[in-house]
């Protein structure tokens, strides 16, 4: 559980908010009441902020209580269908600044958190040959990662030093490639198109946005094996560069 998971929270305030009718802002909790905190929700309209004092809505939402898990086994995440909202991301002016000094640009994801499960990795191989295959159509790949992030074989890499520095630069972009996980949710709140791996791990009914173009290549809600598996790794295989490409140059 990471950043698409506070991402996905905030959207669900933001939801909670907008269907009050005196638009109060939301109080995220644990299991047990207790108010719960991320410096994503920093300046967000729809969240209580630390010290805030107020008659807020509660919206329970923690690691063992996540809106599209059914529950879990010691090998499989069990999904359910969820349909999340693209939450708020406020940046402040330093952000802003930073953002739009690298305007238009299609950033790149090929990355996934460390303690991810293998099965949402697309694949390096893969990876590099949608840059090469991206630079012979006129596309240049951008990939954005902290000081000493390993960059991508024929895409440029701009360091950030947040992730909210990330998606300010991800705020002015034409068009995000990438796994599913918190940059595109990220994408999803900033109004940016996207290409969105999901191949066999988890469904797009589950953690997906309708305005994004997501392939999935599984069965049911995806398969939620946290150890290396064989059905998903054939499942990412069938997603070829050439499609992520045609994709990509379709929203382009």
């Amino acid at each position: 559980m990471g950043i698409g998971d506070e991402l996905m929270a905030a959207g669900q305030a933001r939801q909670l908010q907008e269907m009050d009718l005196r638009l109060r802002k939301v109080q995220i909790t644990d299991l047990f009441g207790e108010p719960r905190w991320h410096e994503l929700w920093a300046g967000n309209p729809s969240i209580a902020q630390p010290g805030e004092r107020g008659d807020f809505l509660k919206l329970v939402n923690e690691h063992n209580a996540r809106p599209y898990i059914e529950g879990k086994t010691p090998g499989h995440w069990i999904w359910k269908e969820f349909t999340p909202v693209p939450s708020r991301i406020p940046f402040t002016g330093a952000e802003r600044d930073f953002g739009a000094k690298h305007a238009d640009l299609v950033i790149v994801q090929p990355t996934i958190r460390a303690k991810s499960s293998p099965n949402r990795q697309w694949g390096t191989g893969r990876w590099k040959d949608l840059a090469q295959r991206a630079a012979a159509a006129g596309i240049q790949l951008v990939q954005l990662g902290p000081a000493g992030t390993v960059p991508l074989c024929g895409a440029r890499l701009i360091v950030t030093a947040s992730f909210s520095h990330a998606c300010a630069i991800l705020s002015r972009a034409r068009a995000y490639v990438g796994h599913e996980g918190g940059m595109h949710h990220a994408a999803a709140a900033l109004g940016i198109p996207a290409v969105v791996i999901f191949g066999a791990f988890i469904s797009p009914q589950s953690t997906g946005y309708a305005s994004h173009r997501n392939i999935f290549t599984g069965q049911g809600l995806g398969c939620g094996m946290r150890g290396p598996c064989a059905c998903c790794s054939d499942a990412m295989a069938r997603i070829s560069p050439s499609k992520v490409l045609s994709e990509l140059q379709e929203l382009l």
